[in-house]
């Protein structure tokens, strides 16, 4: 969660985990030129082959988001009550996705 929040520097146990950390951030964001860069250093410091892996596990978690809220899935009490608090905490209230998802 520390990377997630960005309170701290280190990689939160996994490889490159706070250069994934950025991508994600970069693939969630508006900013192309960030995208660009990160999307650069995906390539020089993790190979093409992962990048094309980190990008599709986070347009999969997009799709499958986009489906549930397509399709009207409901979302159980415990996350009607904690999710703003859950997406606020990490900022995930200001990604692009966030305009897809009921208030």
């Amino acid at each position: 969660m520390n990377v997630v929040k960005e309170l701290g520097d280190d990689d939160g146990g996994v490889v490159h985990g706070a250069l994934l950390a950025r991508l994600c951030d970069a693939v969630a964001g508006k900013d192309t030129e960030v995208m660009a860069n990160v999307r650069q250093q995906v390539l020089r410091d993790m190979g093409p082959d992962q990048l094309v892996d980190a990008v599709g596990v986070s347009a999969m978690f997009h799709m499958m988001n986009r489906v549930a809220n397509a399709t009207g899935t409901p979302l159980d009490p415990i996350m009607l009550k904690a999710g703003p608090a859950i997406a606020a905490s990490i900022g995930a209230d200001t990604f692009i996705s966030a305009d897809d998802t009921p208030a």
